[in-house]
């Protein structure tokens, strides 16, 4: 049987699961517009055809749909027993005790919910916001026992994280974090996200930023108590690390006109003026609205700035890194100390798309293997509902380690481009004569040598390829299959790339790609996590010069590896392009103009082309190359 999952907050979307794999639909893909949430004007017409298209693509009969707790409500297509659940319910919002297992999923009844009325008899499910995330983590890493640890932002009531055990097809729920409490390293790292880059979704540029600073000791103890604050860290020693008093003494926050003083109590800022405040205001106030001044137990204040190019912006987000990395890394082990058999860590939520905090994870020593999905953040949410309210026989199987799981290229094929015979690309042919309308050529080598033997003349001469391969990638990360792809052997790759074919800031880092036989030849670090790009190597010293256009300010990259029998034409290009630079490291970055969705549609890459400096598309399922 087959089970579809549904998410209604931003990064929306609906996903199938069933015993021949997954299917994932992401909302903003579909609608052009970035986590896009169900409140957007088109989501309901649109959910309704994803469902139908999920449901015949599906490999049996539809059973169940799964819908994560965490709406809009704005939202048009929620389940009104959803919405009565997590405002009336007090059982379902339970945040710890015996009482969290009782309320991580619950069967709910369609009634007047219209997306269900075309699935006949069916069960709705219900599911937690952060057992979604851990259901995704555990239920897609091919463990059959790990840790799993969930944390972002915030859901509902403030929570913002979730411990659960999985054993084989169970995954118990043991633990709950909330804002309240800490830790706030979603919140937080969103408000700094918020401060300087100007949306709570910029947290992804407020990390390329960290390495362009230094990070200020007298200023991190601030940052770790409004983290988690000391009565917390009092409180779960083993978990968090008590800070020195001496150095929170005398230091304060600033919000507008209002200076708030380390409060000794509480161990925080605002903590003690928020206790007895609602869920919303907790997770406004620490999210939303970063200090404007921060003083320091030395007396100094600092004034916070609003620009990535003001030198205590960048200090500022370096220091806040550094605050997220020890207190991350602390809490990772002590929870793994308190259940030690489980050595297999899985990791999900929007905070693991911190790369280098992930490095710290694989490296700490307390861990096997720290697995992460490639849709961690909430647009896996669909996903992790399905999986979580699905029969174990709905869930595909897979054998232990990532290199089994099909997540990553589970998003639908290109779109565009109809499934013609030859004669569409011959000169008379439809797709000939569009592209010709266009000022384009196109060209089709005779077989996939000739083929990557003609991508790699055009990188060997500093052209950039549109490569657009497979199924879509699932989360925020081009894997190859919808990239942008440039050599790495020339001085101003990247800031062609980058700058002026995607228009980003200056500090943004762009991703290697090497095959996987010769990675530590250049790049050392948790080079057995590096297939999905979601943890940092650092390039080798002596390989510093040679890979300056692929490696961040900092010496880290945020490298894929790709193996021969995983990805065989993207491997062979890698060699084609080093037999001719002596490298075999290209430059990815995502398939996209600037602030928009990673394309899924030839209309977009061609629109890419004629508007942008790209220099060519490919599409090495077809052998095509358009110019």
């Amino acid at each position: 049987m087959a089970t579809i999952g549904m998410h209604f907050g931003h990064d929306a979307g609906a996903a199938l699961t069933d015993a021949d794999g997954y299917r994932v639909i992401e909302a903003e893909r579909r609608l052009g517009l970035r986590h896009v949430c169900g409140g957007n004007g088109d989501f309901p017409r649109a959910a309704a055809e994803w469902l139908a298209e999920l449901r015949e693509r599906a490999a049996s009969p539809v059973t169940g749909i799964a819908v994560a707790d965490w709406y809009t409500p704005m939202c048009q297509v929620l389940p009104p027993a959803l919405v009565e659940l997590v405002n009336e319910d007090a059982r379902w919002t339970a945040t710890g005790g015996t009482g969290l297992a009782d309320a991580v999923t619950r069967v709910i009844k369609p009634l007047d919910w219209p997306p269900a009325k075309g699935f006949g008899d069916i069960t709705l499910t219900a599911v937690r916001h952060h057992y979604a995330h851990a259901a995704l983590a555990y239920y897609t890493s091919g463990a059959r026992k790990a840790l799993v640890l969930a944390l972002d932002g915030t859901a509902n009531y403030a929570e913002c994280g979730m411990v659960c055990l999985g054993d084989g097809d169970q995954l118990t729920p043991v633990m709950s974090f909330t804002n309240r409490t800490g830790p706030r390293f979603g919140l937080v790292y969103e408000a700094l996200a918020r401060r300087v880059h100007g949306s709570q979704f910029d947290t992804g540029k407020l990390l390329g930023l960290t390495a362009t600073g230094e990070c200020d000791a007298s200023l991190l103890p601030v940052l770790r108590a409004m983290l988690v604050p000391q009565s917390a860290r009092r409180a779960s020693p083993d978990l968090f690390e008590p800070l020195d008093e001496d150095r929170l003494t005398g230091t304060a926050l600033r919000y507008a006109d209002t200076w708030w003083e380390y409060d000794p109590h509480s161990g925080g800022y605002l903590d003690a003026g928020l206790a007895d405040s609602s869920d919303d205001d907790v997770v406004h106030s620490f999210g939303s609205v970063f200090p404007d001044e921060i003083r320091t137990a030395d007396g100094r204040t600092t004034a916070v700035g609003t620009s990535p190019d003001e030198r205590v912006c960048r200090d500022l987000a370096a220091t806040l890194q550094t605050a997220v990395e020890r207190d991350l890394t602390r809490l990772a082990t002590g929870i793994s100390r308190r259940f030690p058999s489980y050595t297999t860590l899985c990791y999900a939520g929007g905070c693991a798309l911190n790369i280098t905090a992930n490095s710290r994870l694989a490296e700490c020593g307390q861990f096997t293997r720290v697995s992460i999905p490639t849709c961690c953040d909430d647009s896996g949410i669909a996903l992790g509902a399905a999986l979580a309210a699905a029969d174990p026989a709905d869930r595909p199987a897979l054998l232990n380690g990532s290199r089994s799981t099909p997540l990553a290229y589970a998003g639908p094929p290109l779109e565009g481009l109809d499934t013609a015979d030859g004669d569409d690309v011959a000169p008379d042919g439809g797709l000939a004569r569009r592209l010709a309308g266009l000022g384009l050529s196109l060209y089709r080598p005779a077989d996939d040598e000739e083929f990557l033997q003609s991508v790699a003349d055009l990188l060997a001469v500093r052209r950039c390829v549109a490569w657009l391969e497979g199924g879509l990638e699932t989360g925020p990360r081009a894997l190859g299959h919808r990239s942008l792809l440039v050599s790495a052997h020339w001085s101003g790759a990247r800031r062609y790339v980058s700058q002026t074919i995607k228009r980003r800031e200056w500090f943004r880092p762009v991703a290697p790609i090497c095959p996987e036989e010769v990675a530590e030849q250049y790049f050392t670090g948790p080079l057995d996590h590096t297939e999905t790009m979601l943890f940092a190597v650092r390039v080798r010293p002596d390989r510093a010069r040679q890979l300056a256009e692929a490696r961040h300010i900092d010496g880290t990259a945020r490298l894929q590896t790709v193996r021969r029998d995983a990805q065989p034409l993207l491997h062979g290009l890698c060699h084609a392009v080093a037999a001719r630079t002596e490298l075999p490291v290209l430059i990815n970055t995502s398939a996209n103009g600037g602030g928009r969705p990673i394309l899924n549609h030839l209309d977009e890459a061609l629109e890419l082309l004629t508007e942008t400096e790209l220099d060519a598309v490919v599409l090495p399922e077809r052998r095509l190359i358009i110019e």
